[in-house]
């Protein structure tokens, strides 16, 4: 065994230097660029207290949880995923009656539509205010209301769920769904196919300035006395089948397909079981966690050889747009309010002045190219 761990070092320092993105202690790789936090996070969000924000620390249960999840002999393995749906055309719940609560986290929300929306949390398929838990009505809570624009931070927990509706400009009320998102952790796949084999050897991380092979590969609870604003806790789930280093690697834009681009720093070590017994810092656990902030990349490379990236993951807020199936319904509103148009028997329509003929399958396309283009 202990051949074939030094065998597979050699290899993966091998593929490193071999591809030319690992220098040594004399070349370091650069540093990845702009270190500075996301506006997210400026201290003023929190110390000002209008908006939402979690303890510093986390949650007051979330201790609690942890030994919950651990004395289950689960682990995380029945807290869903994170999953966001935008614009949904039908709506489905993402509500999963044999989930278990997760930790807490922070979900951070943008408005970038040109109407405002309102958030509520989804609870048995009724919708309720996310912030405060006695108001049904989530139009009853101003916290609740985002204007174009605007943003807001929601604290919340693994497998809680969230509907966003457009309120209308005409009547003032909620609308149709535009966003679904539920808190979960994150998952990381093999989007690239490559073939995983769950016998490689687990072995240290490497050293991205020097590709050797690091000792100290523990991770022990420590948190600081304080963290930055809206701190995002992150979950990590590994669905590859094969074990996996994972790189923090700052706000790294581009991700190369194999070997390291700058200066990327090992975080945490994902193995292949679900729920060992100790889910969140067993070195063969599946799952890990991280605090991190908005624009932050993590890279999860093949254990036995770092050189292959197999997926990325960068903390971004929910976007919520424009969804093109309703500014078609609004387009085609419109233009039976304007026209008033007339749609005769032979399927063509026909304005009130009698001036311009168009066919009904014609107007459609039309309508179908406008709301592509205006999304």
């Amino acid at each position: 065994m202990a051949g074939n761990l030094a065998k597979a070092a050699a290899v993966g320092a091998m593929a490193l230097n071999g591809g030319g993105n690992v220098n040594n202690n004399n070349n370091p790789l650069p540093d990845c660029p702009n270190p500075r936090l996301a506006h997210y996070h400026d201290e003023d969000v929190c110390m000002n207290g209008l908006k939402p924000t979690r303890p510093p620390l986390g949650a007051h249960d979330r201790k609690l949880i942890y030994e919950t999840l651990k004395e289950s002999g689960l682990g995380a393995s029945l807290v869903p995923n994170q999953q966001t749906v935008v614009c949904p055309i039908k709506l489905e719940s993402l509500e999963n009656p044999s989930a278990m609560r997760g930790l807490d986290t922070t979900w951070i929300v943008e408005n970038t539509s040109s109407n405002p929306v309102v958030l509520s949390q989804v609870i048995d398929g009724v919708e309720w205010s996310p912030f405060q838990p006695k108001i049904l009505s989530p139009m009853d809570d101003p916290l609740a209301t985002l204007q174009p624009g605007d943003w807001i931070s929601v604290p919340t927990y693994e497998s809680h769920v969230y509907h966003v509706r457009e309120i209308s400009p005409e009547t003032g009320k909620p609308g149709d769904v535009v966003l679904q998102h539920r808190a979960g952790l994150i998952p990381i796949g093999n989007p690239n196919q490559y073939d995983c084999d769950a016998n490689l050897p687990d072995v240290e991380p490497v050293n991205p300035q020097t590709a050797e092979r690091k000792p100290e590969f523990g991770r022990t609870p420590h948190p600081p006395a304080s963290r930055p604003c809206n701190t995002v806790d992150i979950s990590f789930r590994n669905q590859v089948g094969c074990p996996l280093h994972v790189y923090w690697a700052n706000r790294l834009d581009e991700v190369p397909s194999e070997g390291f681009a700058c200066g990327e720093q090992f975080k945490f070590h994902l193995g292949t079981k679900p729920a060992p017994q100790d889910f969140m810092l067993d070195w063969d656990s599946a799952t890990k966690f991280e605090g991190s902030y908005i624009g932050h990349t993590f890279v999860a490379r093949l254990a036995s050889d770092p050189s292959v990236v197999i997926d990325s993951y960068t903390v971004e807020p929910s976007k919520i747009i424009d969804c093109p199936h309703l500014q078609k319904q609004q387009i085609s509103s419109s233009v039976d309010e304007q026209v008033a148009a007339e749609v005769r028997a032979d399927g063509t329509i026909q304005n009130q002045e009698g001036d311009s003929t168009l066919h009904l399958q014609e107007a459609v396309a039309g309508l179908g190219g406008v709301s592509s283009t205006g999304s």
